[in-house]
């Protein structure tokens, strides 16, 4: 299986890089190859007080930007190339997959 990079805290107070597996969109699924990830002041939060956080890393990030890598069956609205944006929690990755 692959993997890619994201940005998550680690701990309290600790950010820091880390290996996730790299998902295989299924039906109604998109890949979405990540551009721009944006922190905001919530994940201060997460971050030094650990704030809705259930366990350690926490990837971080609400929204993010980028290109359509790969399509699951059932996607007929998007192609390949297309540049999106969207808001889902954890997007402080280099790929995403949303529904």
């Amino acid at each position: 299986m692959s993997t890619h990079k994201a940005v998550a805290a680690i701990a309290k107070g600790q950010i820091d890089e880390i290996q996730v597996s790299t998902a295989t969109p299924g039906e109604d699924e998109v890949l979405i190859k990540v551009a721009y990830g944006s922190m905001v002041a919530f994940d201060t939060y997460v971050t030094d007080r650990g704030y809705f956080v259930d366990s350690f890393p926490s990837i971080l990030g609400p929204a993010c930007a980028g290109t359509v890598e790969k399509l699951g069956s059932g996607i007929t609205d998007l192609h390949i190339g297309d540049r999106v944006k969207f808001t889902k929690s954890m997007a402080f990755r280099e790929t995403i997959l949303i529904r």
